[in-house]
């Protein structure tokens, strides 16, 4: 098989670029005798249009490398997963009744600011989200809430989403600023069932489709089909979203060191989301949590006396407007 100038490294002019010197004529001078090119999934159609002679191949070579974690990926994934632990705890910090997701949104900047205190810090590499889902507006598990919504009765959803110097965690949690009612207990009991059931599966040897089935059998024998809306889980890496794919036709199989998230949830309509998600490590007999923040639903419960949240949470509002 030829190989077309491996390791080479050749300049080209920016777009739009001279005839001749941009980055396509430039490919094509490295291409010769290649009649079939392997290119990456995720490769854009204007690229492959101009690579089309070439008669490309998709193959995810990159994105399998990337599956299963060196010793130090890993340490700088459970680095990131500390961080995403202590966003959550700032979520909690400064969450109350009434507070508007714009206060959450802007505990990302403290968390920030963390983590340049600590130093080793790539500002191009690292990202910083912390959210929460008002209820019911929380039965809508890829919308985006408005940043005047609050947070009042219902199960809320909170989420720290992250990447330290290029490598990610996520941690998810449903809380409430009231004592729940007896069916919210239920579904969020249900909720952390189909997580055990599916964190129960990881192993090295099984099938992904296989850990999704777990928790979502378990939330169709109790009659909750109507309130699923996505898969069990996926990679973390590189990127929060990545292989493999905890769903049910994934082809993905688990192996030592992969990373992937665990996050069945339930949605319903006039009630709202009940999702925990964690950062999970495959090990050699089974899983391990990389993020640790507590799940009991007591401890969720999270009281409404914050006096200087409060206080800040009005300066935060006044100065974009939000009464």
């Amino acid at each position: 098989m030829a190989k077309a100038n491996i390791g080479a490294v050749t300049p080209y002019w920016d777009y739009p670029s001279p005839v001749g010197s941009g980055w396509a004529d430039v490919l094509k001078t490295k291409l010769d005798n290649i009649k079939t090119l392997g290119v990456e999934p995720s490769l854009s159609l204007e690229i492959a249009a101009v690579l089309k002679s070439f008669s490309p191949e998709p193959l995810p070579l990159v994105d399998k490398m990337r599956l299963i974690k060196s010793s130090a990926e890993l340490e700088m994934i459970k680095r990131a997963c500390y961080y995403a632990d202590l966003g959550m705890q700032r979520i909690m910090n400064s969450s109350y009744y009434g507070a508007t997701i714009l206060e959450i949104f802007s505990e990302a900047r403290g968390l920030q600011a963390t983590v340049l205190k600590d130093g080793d810090y790539e500002p191009l590499t690292s990202s910083f989200l912390t959210l929460s889902w008002p209820a019911p507006f929380s039965s809508q598990p890829h919308g985006i809430p408005k940043i005047d919504d609050r947070l009042r009765n219902g199960p809320l959803v909170a989420m720290s989403f992250i990447r330290v110097n290029g490598y990610a965690a996520e941690v998810e949690r449903t809380y409430f600023h009231q004592i729940p009612s007896n069916d919210e207990r239920e579904l969020f009991q249900h909720m952390e069932n189909a997580r055990k059931a599916a964190f129960d599966m990881v192993k090295p040897g099984i099938n992904c489709s296989e850990v999704d089935k777990a928790a979502k059998n378990y939330l169709r024998e109790k009659g909750l089909t109507a309130y699923l809306l996505h898969r069990t889980g996926h990679g973390i890496g590189m990127g929060n979203h990545e292989g493999p794919y905890v769903a049910e036709g994934s082809e993905d199989v688990l192996e030592e060191n992969m990373v992937i998230s665990i996050e069945p949830g339930i949605y319903v309509p006039d009630i709202g989301g009940f999702r925990h998600s964690d950062t999970v490590l495959v090990t050699n007999s089974g899983a391990e949590y990389l993020t640790k923040y507590p799940m009991d639903i007591d401890i969720l419960t999270v009281p409404d006396y914050k006096i200087l949240k409060r206080l800040k949470g009005k300066l935060v509002r006044s100065a974009v407007g939000i009464k």
